[in-house]
Order: C-alpha cells, then sequence, then structure tokens
C-alpha cells in the first residue's frame, strides 16, 4: 500500500491528506502476456509424417485459470515435438503432448504453475528496499530473496533494470506507476494511442530480456490519491471502465509485441477510499485473460495518523483475501508492513506465518517495504523486530 514518489508516500487510509504532496512529486515507485487464459492455447507443431509423437502444448496459450490443462498439440513439419504450454495457473499439470504425428518426441508441457513462478508449497519472499542497501537486508536475514521491488515512473525506461534486478536469480517486480514530471498521465491519452510507441519500445526490450519477471501498472486504483485511481477520474462507475481500458490497452500492445514473459499483478488496496460500491475493486478488475497474479497492498499504520488504529496482520488481509480468493488465482501481497507505534511490531510479525499458514493458503509471495519514512517501516526498527523477522523468514514456508 506504499508507493514512493520522490520521497513522499501514500497513506492505507485518509490518502486524500497526501494529494497535495504527490502533485510535487515525480515517481519513483508497473507484465505482460495473458498466460491465465481461460482455455489451453493453440497447439504446437509436430515433426514430419512419422509416428505420434508427444509434443507440448501451445508456445504461448496459457491453461484456464485453476487446474485446466492446456490444449492438445497438433503435427507439423519440424522435427521435433511442440515447445511446451502452460497448465492452469494453480495446476501442477503440465500441457498436453502434441496428438498429430511427429518425427521424434517433443518435451512435456510446462506446467501452469511453474509458468507463472507459482512455488510449490508456501510463499516467495520479496522486498523493495528503499533505505539501506539490497545487500545490507539481505545480510540481515541471512538469506536472499526470491523478489526484488521496484518503483518507477511512467516514462522511465524500466527495461534497463531489468538485469540487474534479476541478479543471483531474483525474479523482478517493476510498479510501473503513471507519473510524468510529478502530475499523471491522463488515462485518455493511454487508451488513445500518444504513449503507444513508447508502450511498445517497452515491451520488445521485455520481450529481448527473455526472463520472466512481475509487472504492476495502476496499483491502488481503488484509492483516492494517485491520478489513474477512479476517484481522480470521475469518482464514478465510469471511472472504472477507463481505468480497464488503459490497463488492457497496455497489456494488449505487450502481447502484440510478444511479450508474455511478463507477468501482470492485478493490485488494489485492501480497503477501497472512498468505500463506495462504485469503487470496490471488482469494478476495476480487466478480466482473467489480463491478469496472472492478484495482489494487494496493507499496512499496519497503528496511531501514525489521527485516525489510524493498530491493526494486526489477520485484520488486515482479511478485508480483501476472500474476494481475491474466488477469482482462483495465485495472491501476492505486493506491499506490506508495521509501525512500531500503538502496539507490539515484534507480535505483529510473528502473526503473520501462522495465517498465512491457516488463513490466508492462496498467499503465494509476500513483499515487505522496507523503508523508513512516514514510520519506521523497516524490519530492524528495533533489534527485537529485526530478529522476529529473521525468525519469520527462516521458516521452510519462505523457502519453497
Amino acid at each position: 500500500m506504499k508507493t514512493v514518489v520522490d520521497g513522499v508516500a501514500s497513506t492505507v487510509s485518509g490518502r486524500s491528506a497526501w494529494l497535495s504532496t504527490l502533485a510535487v512529486a515525480a515517481a519513483l515507485a508497473g507484465c505482460a502476456s495473458p498466460t491465465s487464459v481461460d482455455t489451453g492455447g493453440d497447439a504446437g507443431q509436430g515433426g514430419s509424417p512419422g509416428a505420434p509423437g508427444a509434443g507440448g502444448s501451445s508456445a504461448s496459450g496459457g491453461g484456464g485459470s485453476t487446474a485446466s490443462i492446456g490444449g492438445s498439440g497438433a503435427g507439423g513439419t519440424t522435427a521435433s515435438g511442440g515447445s511446451s504450454g502452460n497448465g492452469g495457473s494453480l495446476s501442477a499439470t503440465g500441457g498436453r503432448g502434441g496428438s498429430g504425428v511427429a518425427g521424434t518426441s517433443g518435451a512435456a508441457g510446462q506446467s501452469g504453475a511453474s509458468a507463472l513462478l507459482v512455488p510449490g508449497s508456501g510463499a516467495l519472499l520479496g522486498a523493495f528496499v528503499g533505505t539501506g542497501t539490497l545487500s545490507g537486508f539481505e545480510g540481515e536475514l541471512g538469506r536472499q530473496i526470491a523478489i526484488n521491488h521496484e518503483f518507477v515512473s511512467w516514462t522511465q525506461d524500466f527495461t534497463t533494470l531489468l538485469a540487474g534486478l534479476a541478479a543471483g536469480g531474483r525474479v523482478p517486480l517493476i510498479t510501473w506507476e503513471a507519473w510524468v514530471n510529478g502530475v499523471g498521465a491522463p488515462l485518455t491519452d493511454i487508451i488513445g494511442g500518444t504513449y503507444d510507441t513508447m508502450i511498445m519500445a517497452r515491451a520488445q526490450a521485455v520481450k529481448a530480456f527473455g526472463k520472466t519477471f512481475f509487472l504492476r501498472w495502476g496499483h491502488e486504483m481503488n484509492g483516492n490519491w494517485y491520478p489513474w485511481d477512479g476517484a481522480n477520474n470521475g469518482a464514478n462507475l465510469a471511472a472504472t471502465t477507463t481505468f480497464i481500458s488503459a490497463y488492457r490497452h497496455i497489456h494488449d500492445l505487450f502481447v502484440a509485441a510478444g511479450a508474455t514473459n511478463a507477468l501482470w499483478v492485478f493490485c488494489p488496496n485492501v480497503a477501497s477510499v472512498p468505500g463506495d460500491s462504485w469503487n470496490q475493486w471488482q469494478n476495476y478488475y480487466p478480466g482473467d485473460t489480463y491478469v496472472d497474479w492478484m495482489g494487494f497492498d496493507g499496512y499496519n499504520w497503528g496511531t501514525v495518523q489521527p485516525t489510524s488504529t493498530w491493526q494486526t496482520f489477520p485484520t488486515i488481509a482479511s478485508q480483501i483475501y476472500a474476494g481475491l480468493a474466488t477469482k482462483a488465482k495465485p495472491i501476492m501481497i505486493a506491499e506490506t508492513a508495521s509501525t512500531e507505534l500503538g502496539g507490539d511490531k515484534v507480535a505483529w510479525i510473528a502473526g503473520v506465518l501462522p495465517s498465512l499458514k491457516t488463513m490466508f493458503p492462496g498467499v503465494k509471495a509476500l513483499v515487505w517495504f522496507q523503508m523508513n519514512k512516514e514510520t519506521d517501516w523497516r524490519i530492524d526498527s528495533s533489534p527485537a523486530s529485526e530478529a522476529a523477522f529473521v525468525t519469520m523468514v527462516s521458516d521452510a514456508y519462505f523457502n519453497p
């Protein structure tokens, strides 16, 4: 729930108070592959006439969002079976082999879970390190993180960061914010094609990068603190449609460029602000074929703000988890942390792992916001807090 805009962050609740500061800032802080399509992909091509091959299913299509199986392969002209396809996003079943004739057997289809970077058990651990260094943070943990998070502005070429973020086998998470020189890029301009050349350039570079990574565009769209959210685009149901059109437009350009190695993370705020019916996150959902991972941002603000109160991790996650889980996709907590003010941060951290195991099994990634800003969100805001966090992430659950 915390997005950085030139050192100014918005809050979980009461974010409207930050709009004036956000207008002054440029962005720090956004994946493209319809891997979560509802049906299997097109068939891969088998070899020249011969014995039936066992080629993989489609090279580009995905399985269903649950335990679907990829589309079956067909015979073709190459000497090997079809290239591997994707199974369902939560399925351990690989794509079916090609049913056409082939000179040799093809490779088995890749499982949907593997294609979407979903761990077989437990959850991936990630972090945005805004205060300090990644090496210092991992030194405190005594381990490497799996997801390396970075915020970028609208026109910043985030593709130049991908190789560095992916060093050591980490998976980049890019939060792509539509900030341009401290103001928002109008959604109507995005929809109308004003930025198509730039978007296509990013997509082509993503394809060239080749490695799978997470891309989060238009996060916290159900808040009232960003220029791309509904509250700042009409504050009505039509505003949610505008957001969806912009999201789909960017996504479709990535697909057209073949940038299928980017995984799209749809990430609302844990609570809608305002809480009106038109502003609920479901109204912004662009559709199953446009989303690979569901996500949410949620912080414990304690008594940092005059209107905020201490909330446990289960209390925060319970506000949105059940709704997200209905989409039968992996869930990422893309931003979370706790203050020290107003309660026991050590106990807060200690409550995360048990609740993930018992209450929120669909959460397959948790990304910490490691920064000292409106409050000290860092794991090492106190020695006791750091010790509690290290104990938590040493558990096998975060080492899938």
